[in-house]
Parts: C-alpha cells; structure tokens; sequence
C-alpha cells in the first residue's frame, strides 16, 4: 500500500553515500570515465564547480548541498553531428551497460537544430550523470543532497578532456582562495577507501 502524504513527508532521505568534500573525486572520475568512452574526443572548454541548495519537506536545509560539475565544449564543437549525435547514442549504450539507470532521454525540436539530453541515475551512490546538447554541449554530474563540508576540507582534483590545471578556463578558484594546490591532488581514479582518510 502506497504511503500517505504524512507519511511521506515525514520520511527521511536516503543516507548520502558522500560528504561534499568526499563527492569530488568519485563524480570527477564520472567525467573521465565519459571521455575516455568517447572516440576522436575533442577536448572541453571549461569546468566549473558549482552547487545547489537542498530541501527537506519543502524547507531549505543550510547543512545540505548539491554538488555540481560542469564540462563545457566549445560552440563550434557543441553543433557538430559527432557530439550531439553519436556522443549521446554511446553513452546511452555505456550507462546502460554499467548498470545505471536512464531516467531521460529527450530529443527536442529547436528553432535551427535539434536539442538532445541525456540522464542516467547511479544507483550505488545516487549521483546523476546528464549530457546534454543545446547551444552549448555539457556534461554535468550532480551528487545529490550531501552534508556540507568546510571549505578547508575540500581537496582538488585535476579537470579532465584537455583543461589547464589551474588555468582560466578550469573554474574552481573559489573553493581554493589561496591558489590551486599543485603537489597533493586527489587522483579521481582512487578507490574511496584510499582517498577517503585525506579528505
């Protein structure tokens, strides 16, 4: 039997697999697990590390956040057939072959093109994993509502398809205001239990 609204709402969400500074590592090795599926990979644009709030019954909860990755490719690159196209019919086949859930797959009419959007649900650590292709093309990678972490605990990981560590176009500055480290970077491959003491 269904529950009722109260029941509902009164319910817990599910444990996060992550604190915000654990969520890092694991959803940037999602990114390089995606260009390294991908042939003749053209490289990214830009990173951007971002977040969003979190709510629980409807009220905002400061000690929640929802991590968020953004690779961009270039314009010129974004309207090519090889990654609006083809990009999207091998990751539907590779996420699916991984085990995770597609929970969109979205062709829309534009104006002057063809928009297509692509989301995938990993059911071990409930991160979503979108590719989408509109203007621009991006990959972005959400964590979930995760406990917050202080700023101190949060330890770069290097960006992947082409960016510059560290450069203009790798846009992490304000999680690290005293200069992007450069000798103790967390290695996205790592499995958690080894990464999981230095963060």
């Amino acid at each position: 039997m269904s529950p009722t609204l109260e029941e509902a709402m009164s319910e817990q969400p599910p444990t996060p697999a992550y604190t915000q500074a654990e969520a890092y590592a694991p959803m940037e090795a999602a990114v390089a697990d995606i260009v390294a599926v991908l042939p003749d990979f053209p490289g990214f644009e830009r990173r951007v590390w971002g977040k969003t709030p979190c709510s629980h019954d409807g009220v905002q909860d400061p000690d929640y956040t929802n991590v968020e990755i953004e690779y961009r490719f270039t314009k010129e690159q974004s309207q090519t057939p090889l990654v609006r196209e083809r990009y999207v019919d091998i990751l539907r086949e590779h996420w699916t072959a991984l085990g995770y859930r597609i929970i969109a797959d979205r062709t829309l009419e534009a104006r002057d093109r063809i928009d297509r959007e692509l989301i995938a649900f990993r059911p071990d650590d409930r991160v979503k994993l979108w590719y989408s292709a509109a203007f621009y093309t991006v990959v972005r990678i959400r964590s979930g509502c995760v406990p917050v972490s202080d700023l101190g605990e949060i330890e770069y990981v290097p960006p992947s398809g082409g960016i510059v560590p560290g450069g203009r176009n790798d846009r992490v500055q304000r999680y690290f205001p005293d200069g992007i480290p450069s000798g103790d970077a967390v290695n996205p491959f790592d499995s958690p239990d080894s990464y999981e003491d230095s963060l």
